[in-house]
């Protein structure tokens, strides 16, 4: 499978590691991302929509770990609103072939603006939080085990590594 995945080699900076943004598709189908601990601009913030929605259109199935933890404020009500939006867009296709997100959160006040945007539209994709990957783990390899998707070397060092 051919992944969107860049090098980022020399000067060309590496697509996946953008506005502190972090996707690591090399477990693929398991989509690991991971936020920065300041908050992301709205220019960030587009870029995660458009970078997710990039994996979405591929149309083949996968699960996410949305790393959150350093995250210390929620994202902006702008940012809320264009989540609820995408949600709106691309949630039919998103239900088709993302059968999973394993948050991870540690603050408080990132799970209230996930409650918030959930409230305003809610999201096409099953969604469980979780303190640490270790704590996700078994539920991530339970949605593999649903959609009938094989957990992958890959996927289980992923699993064991993050912590």
């Amino acid at each position: 499978m051919t992944t969107l995945a860049g090098t980022g080699t020399g000067t060309t900076p590496n697509p996946n590691h953008q506005f502190g943004l972090i996707f690591d598709d090399s477990a693929w189908p398991l989509l690991y991302v991971r936020f920065p601990s300041k908050p992301l601009s709205d220019e960030g913030f587009e870029f995660f929509i458009s970078r997710y929605t990039e994996y979405v259109e591929q149309r083949i199935l996968f699960a996410t770990i949305l790393d959150s933890r350093g995250l210390s404020t929620a994202i902006t009500a702008h940012q809320r609103k264009r989540l609820s939006e995408w949600f709106e867009v691309t949630g039919p296709l998103a239900s088709e072939v993302h059968f999973g997100i394993a948050m991870l959160f540690t603050n408080p006040l990132i799970r209230g603006a996930l409650k918030a945007v959930t409230w305003l539209a809610p999201i096409p994709v099953p969604v469980k939080p979780f303190p640490s990957i270790a704590e996700a783990a078994p539920w991530v390899r339970g949605q593999f085990k649903a959609f009938d998707v094989p957990v992958t070397p890959a996927v289980e060092q992923l699993l064991a590594g993050h912590g």
